[in-house]
């Protein structure tokens, strides 16, 4: 585990941490609830891909909950495998703030995010092969990873390419108050891959619960878009 991770978390908490990992054993994905110096968390384990952390706040969209702070890790395995070790403390996003989560409540979010990882895993497999002429591109809007392991949020957009896209996308960062730095954007075979770099207009970082914000704002605005 990188050198933040040990930082973040006492002996103890480790140890129950590692109890967790192995737990995981061959599931494509799994969670516990954990209870350390930082209150309840929720440890979310899995195989480390790209859109991780979309697929993540999906699920918990599915079921009223929604991110008030998150750690994530990233570990390579003794087989060589990266693997996501991630700790998020939630909330219902009905405005509960410190109500538990149950472990009813706590399945049904890992059964949905299980079915999600699946699909993303099944599209994966599908890419090389080109998508029939009738099957429109798929809107995808989530943050980087791996920038987000090194304190940065970088946004990515993949959707149909539509007049007036950018400048929707561009619009919603600026209601929700933050700054592009840097862009790259980019249109292949009718479908958009925009990159933006973002912090907050003071400067300042954004925590794991203005990122989902950001990111359910921005993926809202681009099916307004389709239908005009």
């Amino acid at each position: 585990m990188p050198a933040a991770y040990a930082r973040a978390f006492a002996p103890s908490e480790v140890a129950e941490h590692e109890r967790v990992v192995a737990r995981r054993g061959a599931r494509l994905v799994y969670a516990e609830i954990c209870v350390g110096s930082m209150g309840e968390l929720v440890c979310v384990v899995a195989e480390d891909r790209p859109g991780l952390l979309a697929l993540v706040t999906d699920a918990l969209l599915v079921h009223g909950l929604s991110i008030r702070n998150a750690k994530v890790f990233c570990r390579k395995r003794e087989d060589g495998e990266w693997e996501a070790v991630d700790f998020f403390q939630l909330q219902h996003s009905r405005g509960e703030v410190g109500a538990a989560i149950g472990s009813a409540e706590l399945g049904a979010f890992l059964q949905t995010l299980s079915e999600l990882v699946a699909e993303d895993m099944l599209a994966a497999s599908r890419a090389s092969a080109p998508p029939p002429a009738s099957t429109a591109p798929v809107t995808r809007v989530y943050f980087d990873v791996e920038a987000l392991r090194r304190d940065e949020a970088i946004l990515l957009v993949e959707a149909p390419d539509t007049e007036g896209l950018l400048n929707a996308i561009t619009n919603t960062l600026a209601a929700q108050d933050v700054h592009i730095r840097a862009s790259e954007i980019r249109t292949e075979s009718g479908v958009a891959h925009d990159r933006f770099e973002l912090i907050g207009n003071d400067r300042q970082g954004l925590s794991a619960l203005r990122l989902c914000d950001i990111q359910q704002a921005v993926h809202a605005a681009l099916p307004k878009l389709a239908r005009r």
